[in-house]
């Protein structure tokens, strides 16, 4: 796919619901809200870079097609289409067979999700996008092909009329917000915009001296190695200050331990807490 084709794709995604989009709706995605999706339906929202995995993603996707086909024999292309009845709903295929009864949905994955397709399992958070391809074409199974370093894995799932149905009223429901400019609920991930006076007066002072404390740990942390530098391996002090060396015990590895054990049931409660950034 080439830089104009990518922007092409962009663009009629935001007149349409795709079905990338659908994990979005059904609540499984794990990058974005109904909100945020709505945001960018309408170009309201923040503008989205195009991150490494989404281009590493474009980069490899013809050659895990060209694995996709030598691997099943069937011969596919990528394609656009339309609901036949439904005409906000459309689906960018990776590929489909000429006469539109074969269809199937290219992964370059990381390692865990490569691994649940190697054990014949579907990520959840991509379970509404297959389905959607499914209801858009007509098709009763579509293939999930995930490609990892030359490492292929093919999962065949089945058409969930059921769970399709569900898409359809959760979709309607969707598209009349972006169609009456009215906003889907909040969820949790998302963020209330606050322009209110108290904010912004806290916000700006909180910002500047945010800054000036990052500034002071830089300038904190080079006089800090000119100190130990002066100390040359020796506990030293003068003008007030002390340099001591201190030796702790070394950290246990987490990994090796939760292979000996389940280290899970001796977690403590979480605990919640509040981030503040830019």
């Amino acid at each position: 796919m080439n830089l104009q084709e990518y922007q092409d794709f962009v663009k009629s995604r935001k007149n349409y619901l795709g079905a990338s989009d659908a994990p979005v709706i059904m609540g499984v995605s794990p990058w974005s809200t109904p909100y945020q999706l709505w945001q960018d339906k309408l170009d309201l929202g923040p503008v989205k870079d195009d991150n490494y995995a989404m281009k590493r993603g474009r980069d490899l996707e013809p050659i895990a097609r060209s694995a996709y086909m030598a691997v099943t024999g069937n011969l596919v292309e990528p394609k656009q289409l339309f609901h036949p009845n439904i005409p906000y709903m459309m689906a960018n295929f990776d590929g489909v067979s000429e006469d539109l009864t074969v269809a199937v949905e290219i992964k370059c994955p990381g390692k865990e999700d490569h691994d649940l397709a190697k054990d014949g399992m579907v990520p959840v958070k991509y379970f509404p996008q297959l389905q959607h391809q499914l209801a858009v074409i007509g098709i009763n199974k579509v293939d999930y092909f995930s490609y990892r370093d030359d490492d292929v894995a093919l999962v065949t799932v089945e058409r969930d009329d059921e769970y399709i149905e569900k898409l359809y009223r959760v979709a309607e429901k969707f598209w009349d917000c972006v169609e009456s400019l009215t906003a889907p609920p909040l969820v949790e991930k998302d963020y209330v915009e606050h322009s209110d006076e108290a904010w912004i007066e806290a916000s700006s002072e909180w910002s500047h001296i945010n800054e000036e404390m990052n500034m002071l740990k830089d300038k904190e942390k080079l006089l800090r190695e000119i100190l130990i530098n002066h100390a040359a391996g020796s506990n030293s002090r003068g003008n007030g200050v002390k340099v001591q060396k201190v030796v702790r015990k070394g950290t246990i590895d987490m990994e090796e331990l939760s292979k000996q054990t389940d280290v899970e049931k001796f977690r403590k409660p979480h605990v919640t807490s509040w981030r503040i950034s830019r």
